[in-house]
């Protein structure tokens, strides 16, 4: 109870302040396929980071995988989970916002926990290609001929196969068994039957990496092109409403990436699509002591594309094969400063997110702008597989938006 009555007099405080009551924000904990995760820690605080010097970390209720917090408006607030387990790796996710950013709903993703187990499946095409992609929600195969093999599908039911490839004439084809059940004793999909599919034209400047996909709405993602840089025809299937198409371009540290609904006209058979992204810049520093989280310092992002606003930062600390947190700093927690420090450390079942003195570990630093509100991109649907590893997990969502990033890592011993 003294932990509670701190918390209730700050709430009193801010709403006097505020002229309204705290509004409940729906948290959310899901998987890369926006299925729910029961955590095994998770809690939360208002006001700036550290707990030290304001109100303490609360823990939340772990036998569920929502929680509404009463978050006065614009109030700053952090929330963080300890992820299920995947492996011999510990996943930490955490985020710093303020309310004033978000609408009701955060959906929170975990970095590498799964709530479906998969099955290995392959499948029958209706005619051979020269060669291909098959795709589910959690993984894809390379494919020659008129059937595949070896490819992980989650079970349960709306699950689907994708394929994409080209004959030996260079024509390409597109297919997709359509939502299926799957169970554990599934072991065969298809006869998939494939299309012929028009295109549409993607330019990016000479030099620049580029990639284009497709994200169905099954969650299926599904490569259709990777070239560097110029001009390359980028197949254009015959889709639903509610797929996607991926595109993103890269030079050095300076990313781009355009998610577009497949309905955009922009992405319509024969039309022009332009890719590119200006040089971005990134810098900080970080110090640290054995026991706690790392203190950013100088922190500065800039050469975003005019008409894009700054979404703020993702900071990712790994000790391989053992843990990895992964966090996100928004532009409305961090304000006007250009240091900061989350004691995440303190919060209830969370010690373990510390590295162990003396092993090696490795910094990622992502900064972002784009031309969608926080508030869409973090209510969205997650996309499966993390576009960039390390760096873009929290804003892959399934929704239309232009990003651009820059990104920093360095290697050290703890």
């Amino acid at each position: 109870m003294k932990r509670f009555w701190p918390l209730l007099l700050l709430l009193s405080l801010l709403t006097a302040c505020s002229g309204g009551g705290p509004q409940a924000l729906n948290v959310t904990l899901v998987d890369g396929l926006g299925e729910p995760l029961q955590p095994l820690a998770g809690a939360w605080r208002l006001g700036p980071p550290p707990s030290t010097a304001g109100l303490p970390w609360n823990a939340l209720p772990l036998s569920q995988t929502s929680w509404n917090l009463p978050i006065p408006p614009g109030t700053r607030f952090q929330v963080a989970f300890r992820c299920p387990s995947s492996g011999s790796t510990q996943s930490y996710a955490s985020l710093d916002l303020s309310r004033a950013e978000l609408s009701s709903s955060l959906v929170v993703r975990c970095p590498s926990a799964y709530a479906s187990p998969t099955v290995t499946v392959g499948g029958s095409l209706s005619q051979a290609l020269q060669s291909g992609t098959a795709a589910s929600a959690r993984g894809q195969v390379s494919l020659s001929g008129a059937a595949f093999s070896g490819l992980p599908l989650p079970q349960g039911i709306g699950r689907e196969v994708g394929v994409f490839g080209v004959d030996s004439g260079g024509t390409p084809y597109f297919g997709r068994t359509g939502p299926i059940s799957v169970g554990p004793g599934t072991t065969l999909v298809g006869p998939i039957s494939l299309a012929v599919t028009p295109t549409l034209t993607v330019t990016a400047p000479p030099g620049f990496l580029s990639e284009a996909g497709l994200i169905l709405t099954t969650s299926v993602q599904l490569p259709l092109a990777a070239w560097p840089g110029g001009t390359q025809g980028v197949g254009r299937p015959s889709l639903s409403a509610k797929d996607f198409f991926q595109f993103w371009t890269y030079h050095g540290f300076s990313y781009a990436f355009w998610r577009m609904n497949a309905m955009d006209p922009a992405v319509a058979a024969g039309a022009t699509l332009n890719l590119g992204v200006p040089p971005l810049s990134l810098s900080g520093n970080q110090t640290h002591t054995a026991t706690a989280l790392p203190t950013f310092s100088n922190l500065s992002a800039g050469g975003f594309s005019p008409g894009l606003s700054f979404l703020g930062y993702a900071l990712s600390l790994e000790e391989p094969g053992v843990r990895n947190w992964r966090h996100y700093l928004s532009p409305g927690a961090l304000g006007s400063s250009s240091t900061y420090y989350v004691d995440l450390e303190n919060a209830p079942g969370f010690s373990g997110v510390v590295p162990a003195s003396g092993q090696g570990v490795q910094l990622y630093a992502t900064a972002f702008a784009g031309s969608q509100a926080l508030s869409a991109l973090l209510a969205a649907k997650p996309i499966s597989s993390e576009t960039v590893t390390n760096h873009t997990l929290f804003l892959d969502r399934i929704w239309p938006v232009h990003l651009e990033a820059t990104f920093m890592q360095s290697s050290f011993t703890w």
